[in-house]
């Protein structure tokens, strides 16, 4: 395509409206999200394996295809494990990974400490967004009514 298909539009148009609180966030992005405390942990366990993992890697050097063959993966499932995308591999998985790159895992079980057992502190307001009726439902009626309506 030529370089006149694309004209410069300016500036995006501000939003309206005021920069009044719209709904309330924790601070943190997961729990936001909607996930469970038990969600988070596992999240936060799977990220602690694999940013070592990662920091191998890139010190090695180590091109897709050599993880693949180091890790005994499928060379997609290397690149979705440089490029960060955890979800799909279980924390098993993971220490398997970390003991095919040489790396030592040290796992420790202690009681929390009492500042994770109180209450969450304050909630951060963010943007009011517009507040918008739900859709009615027109109500049902029968063959003959909407004939009639019709007419």
């Amino acid at each position: 395509m030529s370089g006149s298909a694309y004209r410069k539009r300016g500036p995006m148009p501000r939003a309206k409206g005021t920069n009044e609180p719209g709904h309330i966030t924790t601070g943190d992005v997961l729990e936001d999200l909607g996930f469970s405390a038990e969600e988070i942990r596992e999240i936060e366990i799977q990220h602690d394996l694999w940013a070592p993992i990662r920091d191998e890697i890139k010190r090695r050097k180590l091109t897709q295809s050599m993880v693949a063959k180091i890790l005994q993966i499928h060379q997609p499932d290397a690149s979705l494990l440089m490029r960060g995308q955890i979800a799909r591999f279980s924390i098993t998985r993971l220490l398997q990974f970390a003991n095919r790159l040489g790396l030592a895992v040290t796992l420790t079980v202690a009681p929390k400490p009492e500042i994770a057992n109180a209450p969450a502190g304050p909630r951060i307001p963010i943007r009011k967004t517009s507040q918008r009726r739900p859709p009615v439902k027109p109500a049902v009626r029968s063959r003959t009514a909407r004939i009639a309506a019709l007419a």
